[in-house]
């Protein structure tokens, strides 16, 4: 007999099921109606486990009985099942996002430092490349590699002026991503010649491969985050909104933008003529 997935009751936990109740409900999709005994002895649960799922599947439209004695239960199609759980879930999202929103509008104001924010791990650094990214009023630099440009949609079609440099010259990313106001250079085709006195003490613990993963981004001049290249399945990186760092983000991202080749627009490239 086909045995239920963690998969599949993680899946259902998301939805809002409880562990017993996502067994349960999976198992009764498997037997198509069934009595309690079958259930708790397919599962290798506790009677008492089962009873209380059922009753609470019941109560929310997922399962239905069908025979009163002995009691025989029978699991809602998958189809309306599912659609009736998204649902909830989708009026749950609504409602308390609305109500975060206000709570939102009505932060109690603390003056603290522009301190420096540590972001551990890859999800929270995606989180933190989106909150900048949509919270953009006015301008956006960036440093980003492939894994990362998929962020740039929570641009698409705003009045934002991006000035981007990748690892490659992707010429579908203005129109992929709906960039209005978009300047793209080539990070591969750097030229740092003339900073070869400054460069020559400089001994980065990287291979230069590495320099792949290196994010920085600088938001309306006002929010930087950096993430440097390491060599670390465990990423991290920091955001702050300090003045200073933010002025030196901003030098350190125009000395490489003056000393790299226009990918995009096509009239910024050196010998076009209009």
């Amino acid at each position: 007999m086909k045995p239920i997935s963690s998969n599949l009751v993680d899946s259902l936990k998301t939805l809002g099921l409880t562990e017993y109740e996502a067994k349960v409900y999976s198992a009764l999709v498997l037997f198509d109606r069934a009595e309690v005994k079958q259930i708790y002895e397919y599962l290798d649960a506790p009677k008492p486990s089962v009873y209380q799922s059922l009753k609470t599947l019941m109560d929310k439209g997922l399962v239905q009985v069908v025979n009163a004695k002995p009691a025989v239960y029978r699991a809602t199609p998958p189809k309306i099942a599912i659609k009736h759980l998204t649902e909830i879930h989708r009026s749950a999202e609504e409602a308390a996002l609305q109500e975060l929103e206000e709570l939102e509008q009505s932060r109690i104001e603390q003056d603290l430092p522009d301190m420096l924010w540590t972001v551990y791990g890859e999800v929270n650094i995606g989180h933190s490349i989106e909150e900048m990214l949509t919270d953009a009023r006015r301008s956006v630099k960036l440093i980003l590699p492939d894994a990362y440009l998929h962020h740039l949609e929570h641009l698409r079609d705003r009045e934002i002026t991006v000035d981007l440099i990748t690892f490659g010259a992707d010429l579908s990313i203005p129109g992929k991503y709906g960039l209005k106001y978009l300047t793209m250079k080539d990070a591969f085709g750097v030229d740092l010649h003339d900073l070869e006195p400054i460069l020559k003490n400089i001994r980065l613990p990287m291979p230069s491969s590495n320099l792949t993963r290196l994010v920085l981004m600088a938001v309306d001049d006002d929010r930087f985050m950096y993430v440097p290249p390491l060599p670390s399945q465990n990423r991290s990186g920091i955001t702050t909104s300090n003045p200073m760092i933010n002025a030196l983000a901003q030098m350190v991202f125009q000395t490489l933008w003056e000393r790299m080749p226009f990918t995009y627009p096509e009239s910024n490239k050196p010998g076009h003529h209009p």
